[in-house]
C-alpha cells in the first residue's frame, strides 16, 4: 500500500514539474508572436511579455522606452529610410554595440505593436515618464535630436513636430 502511495506521489510530482517546466518555456519564447530576430532580441533584453497587458506597458527599462521612441520618431519621417540609429543609442545611452544592436532591432516592433508611430510616440511617452519619473527626459531629447538630424532634411517634419508637442504635453515642460 505504502508502494503505492509513494508511486502516485512520484508520478503527481513528475507530472508537476514536467508541467512547469513546459510552462516556463512557453512563456519565454511563445508569449511574443514576433519573428526570430525580434524574440532573439527581446530575449537578450530580458524583455518579459506579461499576460493580457499591451506590449508597450510590459518594457522594464527607459532605454528600451527611448529607443522604441526614436523608431517611432524616425518612422514618421516618411520621405527618408529608417536611419541607422545605433551610434546614437551607443553615444547617449551608453550601450554596448550588442545591446544597441538589440534594441534597434526591438524598437520597430515595440512601435508595430502600439499602433503606428504616432499612438505608439505617446503610448511610449507616457511609459517613459511612470517608469524614471522625467530623469531620462535629456537623453531622449539627444537620442531624437540625432534622428531628426539624420532624416532628409535635418528638419522635423510635421508629424514628428507634432510629436514633440506630445512630448512636452506629457512632461509639462511647455
Amino acid at each position: 500500500m505504502e508502494f503505492i502511495l509513494l508511486l502516485c506521489a512520484a508520478v503527481f510530482g513528475g507530472y508537476f514539474v514536467w508541467r512547469r517546466v513546459q510552462r516556463g518555456a512557453y512563456l519565454v519564447s511563445g508569449a511574443i508572436s514576433a519573428p526570430a530576430d525580434v524574440r532573439a532580441a527581446a530575449k537578450r533584453l530580458e524583455f518579459r511579455a506579461q499576460p493580457n497587458v499591451h506590449s508597450i506597458v510590459s518594457l522594464h527599462s527607459p532605454e528600451l522606452c527611448v529607443t522604441a521612441m526614436a523608431s517611432a520618431f524616425a518612422q514618421m519621417d516618411a520621405a527618408s529610410d529608417m536611419p541607422d540609429m545605433r551610434p546614437a543609442f551607443r553615444k547617449h545611452l551608453g550601450l554596448t554595440p550588442q545591446q544597441a544592436e538589440d534594441m534597434a532591432v526591438f524598437g520597430p516592433w515595440i512601435v508595430a505593436q502600439g499602433g503606428g508611430p504616432t499612438p505608439a510616440f505617446e503610448r511610449l511617452t507616457k511609459r517613459l515618464k511612470q517608469l524614471d519619473h522625467g530623469m531620462g527626459f535629456d537623453k531622449l531629447m539627444r537620442v531624437l535630436g540625432d534622428v531628426t538630424a539624420a532624416g532628409t532634411k535635418g528638419m522635423p517634419t510635421a508629424a514628428q513636430a507634432d510629436a514633440m508637442g506630445a512630448l512636452a504635453r506629457i512632461f509639462r515642460t511647455a
